[in-house]
């Protein structure tokens, strides 16, 4: 909830925010000034190009506004510092200089990569040098590029061509040292212990990461500890429990710290599907015990949600960045989707009688980062609010039967929309907005084949069976409808923009599965009838209550009803029934037009003028 200590928050960056575009704008106004001097004073000045000059615009722009990913910094300072040699080389060249400096150095690099493999291949094959000279002069070398790299990028500008190299000598380095153990030859002929290669390799993915956030370097940082992760995987073979597991959190830790510093979400992002799917593979490989399964998983889910929290500073202005703020909303719930699936393991090996703990404990911790974050002096993680929603509606339906689920699905929507009115955080609705979709189609799938049917002669079962679960449904549904008809300005902005009018989607969920239930519990000339009346009831309210929804909804209804009646119970009942059927539906349509007809100022009900021999316009039976 918002406080007056945000409130003031909020103002203090929304100034910091104009100030800096102010300065920016001022920035640009005396560039083009500069130039317009510039041109005036050397008529034989080219004039500039247009792509060139949008170009520019962009990079200031994004100057202005603030760069919100880590990848995308670097992107604008790559093109900033070759920004010279575009306008020098025209836009005829563009292409050229992308293509000569970026794709043909990846495509070096890659080449070199795989040619350091083949020739340590090719040095076992004839005997070339031993196993160790083999691991040093790889490694020596690989650092040497590592090294130029880096001096090309920060010494002589070549930004882009610099760290191209500098990624594929670190990879010649990881490979060669890898090989040291990796390789079954190198390993026997060097006798190389695991653990020496895990420190080796620990040590040079460390430094590079390192001197990369340095220089800035967030592509080459992302590198090194992708190949940490390759470390990681390399430590399984140790058969151990802790040594794994530690080392993840280690690199978790260690991107978290990162982000501290530079908010490189997109790095904290990949990282999580690379943590848990290291983890899975220790989980196969070793058979950890369920203690030490729910303690990694837990502390794994606690690091990425403080992770959340240090890419959430509001002083920032990389929140006006979209593809940040998509990054943020991924990173709970990947992290909780994973953290749901190991916990879920652990309970199911020590406490199978307690299914559905796991996604409760990661709803406990959803909620209470979204606590964490809504009291501290960051932006209010809106995603964990809603993911918390949603695990413990899973929590619950892994816990209880089909009829339970579907219960306590329904109060977790309701009290997920009471505590977004009440904290004013939107993210509590969306997470019921996705339980109560989840739930109608549990009705539909689950529901409506497992529970049992009506029958007087079963009231227990008839109590948690079919047409409680579907009317509880319906209930819950109609009065959310009522519910944001009354209160639209409840609503966010988002919900405003991207989604259908809430009220309308909820009245038309409750319809069909009024409708649906009705099918399913009667047959024959009933369900006709109670369609019918269904219908009426519908009318009955959309014109108590002036709502237009509930009458279109109503017409919908018999528009279904009248197609039965002429398309089935014409074929499939008797004479009685059918007899019925055509009775009951006309008398309750012609009911409905006679409402329509009052609803409407201009239409005459006096019987006179129906039959031609009123002599005035209107009459007294003209109804507003």
């Amino acid at each position: 909830m918002a406080d007056d200590g945000n409130a003031n928050d909020d103002l203090q960056e929304d100034i910091r925010r104009l100030r800096t575009e102010f300065d920016s704008l001022r920035r640009r106004v005396e560039s083009l000034e500069e130039e317009l001097e510039a041109e005036a004073d050397d008529p034989s000045r080219p004039e500039s190009d247009p792509e060139t000059s949008e170009r520019e615009r962009a990079d200031d722009r994004s100057e202005g506004t603030g760069a919100g990913n880590a990848a995308d910094d670097e992107e604008a300072n790559e093109a900033s510092a070759d920004h010279s040699s575009l306008r020098s080389s025209g836009t005829a060249r563009d292409w050229e200089l992308a293509v000569g400096v970026r794709w043909l150095g990846i495509a070096g690099a890659a080449a070199l990569v795989i040619g350091v493999a083949f020739f340590v291949q090719l040095a076992i094959e004839i005997g070339l040098l031993g196993p160790f000279g083999r691991v040093v002069v790889g490694t020596i070398g690989g650092l040497a590029l590592f090294a130029g790299g880096r001096y090309a990028t920060t010494r002589q500008g070549y930004v882009r061509w610099g760290r191209i190299a500098a990624g594929a000598g670190m990879a010649v380095a990881y490979l060669s040292i890898y090989a040291a153990y990796g390789f079954e030859g190198y390993r026997e002929a060097i006798g190389t212990p695991l653990w020496a290669v895990l420190a080796a390799l620990t040590l040079l993915v460390g430094v590079t990461a390192v001197v990369s956030i340095r220089d800035g370097a967030a592509l080459v940082v992302g590198e090194a500890f992708l190949l940490g992760y390759v470390t990681a995987a390399l430590s399984i073979e140790a058969a151990t429990l802790a040594v794994t597991p530690v080392y993840l959190l280690l690199l978790a830790g260690g991107l978290v710290a990162i982000a501290t510093v530079e908010p490189w979400s997109r790095l904290v992002l990949s990282s999580t599907f690379a943590t848990y799917g290291v983890v899975l593979l220790w989980l196969v490989e070793v058979e950890p015990s369920a203690a030490v399964l729910a303690l990694t998983a837990v502390l794994t889910l606690v690091i990425y949600l403080a992770g959340g929290y240090v890419l959430r500073d509001v002083t920032a202005t990389r929140f006006e960045n979209r593809r940040y703020r998509v990054q943020l909303i991924a990173l709970p719930l990947v992290n909780a989707a994973f953290g749901t699936l190991l916990l879920e393991n652990a309970v199911e090996d020590a406490i199978p009688d307690a299914a559905g703990l796991g996604a409760i404990v990661v709803a406990i911790l959803l909620g209470g980062a979204y606590v964490i974050t809504d009291r501290g002096s960051v932006k209010a993680d809106g995603t964990a609010a809603a993911g918390s929603v949603g695990a413990l509606a899973l929590g619950i339906g892994i816990a209880v039967g089909t009829f339970a689920t579907t219960v306590g699905a329904l109060a977790i929507v309701c009290v997920g929309v009471l505590a977004a009115r009440e904290l004013e955080e939107p993210g509590f609705r969306y997470g019921s907005h996705v339980v109560a979709g989840a739930t109608g189609f549990k009705l539909l799938a689950v529901d409506a084949s497992e529970l049992a049917a009506f029958d007087a002669a079963e009231p227990m079962a008839t109590l948690t069976g079919r047409p409680v679960a579907f009317a509880l449904a319906i209930g819950v549904f109609y009065g959310l409808a009522w519910w944001f008809a009354a209160d639209q300005s409840t609503l966010s902005e988002a919900e405003r923009r991207f989604l259908p009018p809430l009220e309308g989607v909820y009245a038309t969920a409750a319809t069909g599965l009024a409708v649906l239930v009705l099918a399913l519990e009667l047959s024959g000339l009933g369900v006709s009838i109670a369609w019918v009346l269904l219908g009426l009831a519908l009318l009955v309210a959309g014109f108590t209550l002036d709502v237009r929804g509930l009458r279109a909804l109503a017409i919908g209804v018999f528009g279904l009803a009248t197609a039965k009646v002429f398309l089935v119970d014409t074929r499939d009942l008797d004479t009685v029934a059918r007899t019925l059927s055509f009775l009951v539906l006309g008398a309750v349509l012609l009911v409905a037009s006679y409402a329509y007809a009052r609803s409407r100022s201009d239409v005459s009900l006096e019987l006179s003028d129906a039959l031609g021999l009123g002599g005035g316009e209107g009459g007294d039976g003209d109804l507003e």
